[in-house]
């Protein structure tokens, strides 16, 4: 027959465990950006420069391939014999420019990657005291990855703010007044847009691989962590 202690175990032996409701877990993880707030500046501002080196490289490509087509005749004929524009290597600079946004992506990638690497070192002892209460793996990483995507939220709307910003200053310095002409809305909305989807879509995978480590710690080695 079994004592009160023993049915006590059993029970909780067969208990359910509950995973949290993803409301909560965005509220987990809301809280825990508020109480890191410099850390999580510091975080932010590599993703900040590494969107604001992107949409500044994509806003300068969309001015030169619009002159030809939206420019004073005064101006391509300034820009030509400047030597700022080339007509007959036009090929040749859109093929750079390509390389250029693959390289401000790849950039982009790996200071997101350092970033969220660094902040997930930072909490190991964090992950281990979770992971003692009964953390989930599932809600360790969901946890991480939802602080990323805020994270990577904020910092492209201000990486795409510097970036269209400098570009815009570069272009009133070599097409004046006729640089708000140059860039069509309908193109300058989806750049934006591009920009601001690359930037969320780098941070989660950037945080990804951070985020999936974290998960699969277990609570001693977590805890034994030293940084």
């Amino acid at each position: 027959m079994k004592t009160n202690g023993q049915s006590e175990v059993a029970a909780a032996g067969q208990a359910e465990i509950v995973p949290l409701s993803s409301r909560r877990i965005v509220r987990i993880a809301w809280r825990g950006i508020k109480v890191r707030i410099w850390r999580s500046m510091l975080v932010v501002s590599g993703i900040v420069l590494a969107i604001a080196f992107l949409s500044y490289i994509v806003c300068s490509d969309g001015f030169v391939r619009h002159v030809v087509d939206r420019g004073s005749p005064e101006l391509i004929e300034r820009l030509t014999r400047t030597g700022v524009l080339d007509l007959d290597g036009m090929a040749d600079q859109r093929v750079q420019t390509l390389w250029m946004v693959g390289l401000a992506l790849l950039i982009s990638f790996v200071g997101i990657i350092n970033a969220m690497l660094m902040s997930v070192t930072e909490r190991f002892r964090e992950i281990g005291t979770m992971k003692c209460l009964g953390a989930l793996d599932s809600f360790v990483m969901s946890l991480f990855l939802l602080e990323s995507l805020f994270e990577g939220a904020v910092g492209s709307i201000v990486g795409l703010g510097l970036g269209v910003s400098l570009g815009y200053l570069e272009g009133a310095a070599l097409y004046g007044g006729e640089v708000w002409g140059l860039m069509p809305g309908a193109q300058l909305s989806a750049m934006l847009l591009g920009c601001f989807a690359a930037g969320l879509v780098l941070t989660v995978l950037g945080a990804l691989y951070p985020a999936y480590q974290a998960a699969r710690m277990t609570p001693v080695m977590a805890l034994r962590s030293e940084v």
